[in-house]
């Protein structure tokens, strides 16, 4: 098990070809969803055939994932589909879900982030940022949820726990004919105080919506 977790793009990338180096050992070709810059690239292996796709950025083909009818690609014509924190984006995060499906022969990756996390600073009020112009563009608890004073450039569609993070791969993947090898939540990478890995510990006790 990795003993490291990503808190940011370029850390994302390294991250993910860490964590299942077996999978893109065996892999010929990639599709990278929502790529960006394509950091995930540089951590490739050579002989990889390495597609990304993203609405900004550099990717090599430009397209608005809630606007296409179907992505530009065969069916399994890739060997592995990578989505790395991009489905809650997606007002049409069902159809872009059954689109990875289509076009995979072997392998996805998807990651989510937990909607829930954040609650905590919910309830202590703690602001997402001191600056003015932030907190215009920003919810006042959070990056990507709440009401922002002015129309954000971009933020997360939908607010769900881990639980049903699970739930929804698991159903729609089984809808494609894929079967899931493996969820894990952020939960154990974490470096925390004993005391709020403690008071954290007891609420998992009650609900497992938080990781």
């Amino acid at each position: 098990m990795l003993k490291w977790f990503y808190k940011s793009r370029e850390e994302r990338s390294r991250w993910l070809v860490e964590k299942f180096k077996n999978e893109i050992v065996k892999s010929k070709s990639l599709l990278d969803v929502g790529c960006y810059n394509a950091d995930l690239k540089l951590h490739l292996p050579l002989d990889i055939h390495y597609i990304g796709i993203d609405i900004a950025g550099k990717p090599d083909y430009l397209m608005n994932l809630d606007k296409i009818k179907r992505f530009p690609f065969a069916d399994k014509q890739f060997d592995m589909v990578v989505c790395a924190d991009v489905l809650e984006h997606l007002e049409n995060i069902h159809f872009v879900f059954d689109e990875i499906c289509r076009v995979s022969s072997d392998y996805i990756v998807i990651t989510l982030p937990n909607a829930y996390a954040g609650t905590i600073d919910f309830f202590r009020k703690k602001k997402y940022s001191r600056e003015k112009e932030k907190l215009k563009a920003y919810g006042m608890y959070s990056k990507f949820y709440g009401l922002p004073l002015e129309i954000p450039q971009d933020r997360h569609r939908w607010f769900f726990s881990f639980d049903e993070g699970v739930r929804f791969l698991h159903y729609r993947a089984s809808r494609k004919g894929f079967e899931i090898l493996s969820v894990e939540s952020e939960w154990k990478y974490l470096k925390r105080k004993w005391l709020e890995r403690f008071f954290l510990s007891f609420i998992r006790l009650y609900s497992k919506n938080w990781w």
